[in-house]
């Protein structure tokens, strides 16, 4: 089976494969109600852990998932992109995905990280097709999609 890197960089990015020691700033991302609610509301401690705990089984079960974005300038973490398994529709996918921190919005971090992302499934992973979604009334994640290249399929 192929396997995504744990770790890769971009232009302004390095991002690394989650860890248990991602937890306390993915409480922060999940706190922030400007970022959380295009991920399904705010999430407790407790659930972030089992979140953790389920991407990193998914790297260990599938050979790619979530990578923490740090900026090379400070190594501050600044977001994250994934490829993961997903079912949307009743059709089994791999899905790619961003979320970045609301003070580092509109400087096209998501386009950058989602573009490796795309780049490491087509190439590293061998996949045929990658999708992406988001919900309607997120203009910006649109845009990100739109600008990789995705095509609105439906709602």
């Amino acid at each position: 089976m192929s396997r995504a890197p744990e770790r890769f960089e971009t232009e302004r990015l390095c991002a690394l494969r989650v860890t248990a020691e991602d937890e306390p700033f993915v409480c922060t991302v999940f706190a922030d109600e400007r970022v959380a609610e295009n991920l399904g509301g705010p999430r407790d401690s407790e659930r972030v852990h089992r979140d953790v705990q389920r991407w990193s089984a998914h790297w260990s079960d599938h050979g790619f998932g979530l990578w923490v974005l740090r900026d090379f300038g400070t190594s501050k973490p600044v977001g994250w992109t994934m490829l993961h398994l997903t079912d949307t529709g009743g059709t089994a996918a791999v899905e790619v995905g961003w979320t970045i921190v609301a003070q580092w919005w509109r400087q096209g971090l998501a386009s950058e990280a989602g573009a490796e992302a795309v780049r490491i499934g087509f190439d590293a992973l061998g996949l045929d097709e990658v999708v992406s979604f988001t919900q309607p009334h997120n203009v910006a994640s649109r845009g990100v999609m739109e600008k990789l290249g995705f095509v609105y399929d439906c709602e």
